[in-house]
């Protein structure tokens, strides 16, 4: 390759353009310490570094004996300080996962498989020293809550399990998928354009469950993977990059003076000429393989989201013909595509420039800030054999900007009916294939956000339904469901359904609303008119399509209306998998009783992740933030 961190070759190769590289990789070089959770290393007694080796000595024995059983290791650093933490271990062996946790303590350790990344929507085991023979399988779905004990004990505790002079280390295992409705499916991880896994740990001296304090940690590993302990997550998705592109080119501001707003949006863009990307002679356009972000580290605190978009030029700022590409939110390290899929650019009219958005949060309206934040793209020279495309689905031009929603628990659901696909992938007459493939799929709100569904309706049944069971937009502003690729068809429609509570009104901020998802597909669609395809809400009406949806707005009588499956098992150890990308099942009643629910509003709001809406894509938005385990 000719492109990579070392050796860029992307753009001109002025004194001042090497500067600006030197910088750029400085900061990425920021950017890779600041968003890669776990640390790895080939000797795991390198961990808990802090400590001698006479303090280490039962971690060092037990590594030496037992860590031979796993295929990979990571650290996790504690909330409170980064040289302390845990070390986690794993294997996969058939249908069934083995860990093993390591921290310092002498009372409790929790382990769990995270929805979003936080202890809301978790699956976890308990481990008390005072009762060493049992490990709790438990479950969270309730705000900081205790965990409850799941009706079905699916984790084992494993022979090695040691508690010995301060420390405690862990083994347990259980199945991949164990058809619990209480527990998180494992699913294969290893594709980098799919969501790791997240996890999480918390730990303490008390022999009762009780608050850990800043003893907890958080992080996402790719499980199924077969890297070597070197490497973390962050390294081979830039090593991936860098091996499989030509180049690469950089977006990033220059010092923006970020305004001393709550809620502000910047827009940027540049042409091909201004990103001086260098191309082989006669050649006039690149494929986009995968981005990385850049972030500034003095103003990292205000940088809640990117959105990129291609667009005709620089003074276009039509919605019907820009095309979506990427962004990026806080806890996204980046994202490789297939290596036989891209994103065209510079290719046709349309795309001839790169348009960023950023939005920038300063909820205690601070002063003086400047940011040279951005992102790194990825790209070859030829074109791959799919072109890649974004449907946006629900409210993505947020056409409900400025509307009231009813305190208590709500639901928006926007349906895009059959003949919007059919509009798109019936036009092809030749015989062949007039499916796209589904390979990603991203949901959407904000604060007062606590479930999202994206349905895939085919007839009368739902054949795909992409889950985020207990919506945690601290955690993730948008979030990637894990899900395998499945196939859309000529009159399918969709079902994009938001639950709210105590929400305030659509709009922009974080403290407002959204409900948009959005699907990344092959090969990309058009429209007659050569728009990119996209079902937005009535009463806008796209030119050269049947793609509108049309919404139904329902107050909901309670918890029970959210119809989620994680926590519900029913009393039964073996329930029906919820997890299949691809089953089929009747359609969900869209009218329950129409009752408002009074519900205590969060304590604490906190400003996370915002918005997304109108210009939005996030490929592979794993945040994992804080874990708070009471």
């Amino acid at each position: 390759m000719t492109g990579s961190l070392a050796n860029p070759s992307s753009t001109t190769t002025s004194p001042i353009t090497a500067v600006k590289h030197f910088i750029s990789r400085a900061i990425l070089v920021v950017t890779l310490l600041l968003s890669s959770i776990t640390t790895a290393c080939a000797d795991a007694t390198s961990y808990f570094p802090t400590l001698n080796t006479d303090e280490k000595e039962d971690y060092t024995n037990w590594v030496n004996a037992h860590s031979s059983s796993y295929s990979r290791h990571a650290f996790m650093p504690s909330a409170g300080n980064q040289e302390e933490g845990a070390a986690i271990f794993w294997n996969i062996d058939g249908d069934t996962v083995h860990f093993a946790v390591a921290v310092q303590a002498e009372g409790l350790v929790g382990f769990g498989i995270s929805e979003a990344g936080g202890m809301i929507g978790s699956d976890m085991a308990l481990y008390q020293a005072s009762n060493p023979s049992e490990l709790v399988d438990a479950y969270v779905v309730q705000d900081r809550s205790m965990p409850l004990t799941d009706d079905c004990q699916d984790w084992t505790l494993e022979g090695a399990t040691t508690v010995k002079n301060g420390w405690m280390i862990v083994e347990m295992s259980r199945l991949l998928d164990t058809n619990d409705g209480q527990d998180h499916a494992i699913k294969n991880d290893v594709d980098l354009w799919s969501p790791p896994t997240r996890i999480i740990a918390a730990w303490g001296d008390h022999d009762t469950m009780s608050y850990h304090g800043q003893k907890k940690a958080r992080g996402s590993v790719r499980l199924f993977a077969h890297y070597s302990n070197e490497l973390t997550e962050m390294q081979v998705l830039l090593e991936t990059l860098e091996e499989g592109s030509d180049g690469y080119f950089d977006f990033i501001e220059d010092e923006f003076a970020i305004p001393t707003e709550e809620t502000y949006y910047h827009d940027s863009c540049r042409t091909f000429e201004e990103l001086n990307i260098e191309l082989p002679e006669g050649q006039s356009m690149i494929t986009m393989i995968g981005a990385v972000p850049i972030l500034d580290e003095e103003t990292a605190e205000f940088v809640h989201h990117f959105t990129v978009h291609l667009r005709k030029d620089c003074s276009d700022e039509s919605s019907l013909s820009r095309t979506m590409v990427y962004a990026w939110a806080p806890g996204d390290e980046g994202w490789a595509l297939p290596n036989d899929i891209g994103f065209p650019v510079f290719d046709n009219v349309n795309n001839q420039a790169v348009h960023i958005q950023i939005h920038y949060d300063n909820p205690s309206l601070i002063a003086g800030a400047k940011d040279s934040s951005g992102l790194r793209f990825y790209y070859t020279h030829d074109e791959r054999t799919h072109r890649a495309g974004i449907l946006e689905v629900g409210d993505p031009w947020l056409l409900l900007n400025g509307e009231s929603i009813d305190e208590g628990l709500t639901q928006y659901s926007f349906t895009c009916p059959g003949t919007c696909s059919s509009s798109l992938l019936g036009k092809e007459r030749n015989g062949g294939d007039q499916s796209v493939t589904i390979i990603s799929e991203f949901l959407h709100m904000h604060q007062t956000g606590v479930r999202m569904t994206n349905e895939v309706i085919r007839g009368d049944k739902v054949f795909h339904k992409a889950v985020a069971d207990v919506y945690d937009f601290d955690q993730q502003g948008v979030f990637h469901v894990s899900q395998d690729s499945y196939k859309v068809l000529p009159g399918d429609s969709f079902r994009t359904t938001c639950y709210y509570k105590d929400g305030s009104k659509f709009g922009l901020s974080s403290q407002e609303e959204m409900c948009i998802a959005y699907i990344m597909y092959y090969p990309a669609k058009q429209s007659s008119l050569g728009k990119p395809w996209v079902c937005p809400h009535d009463p806008w009406k796209t030119f050269g399509t049947d793609c509108t949806t049309e919404l139904d707005y329902t107050v909901l009588n309670g918890v029970d209306d959210l119809r989620r499956s994680f926590g519900d098992s029913s009393g039964e150890c073996e329930v029906e998998s919820s997890t299949d990308s691809s089953t089929t099942e009747p359609a969900e009643d869209e009218h329950p009783a129409t009752i408002t629910f009074p519900v205590q509003a969060p304590s604490n709001p906190v400003s996370g992740a915002g918005w997304f809406g109108v210009s939005f894509f996030l490929p592979f938005v794993s945040a994992l933030i804080v874990v708070i385990l009471v």
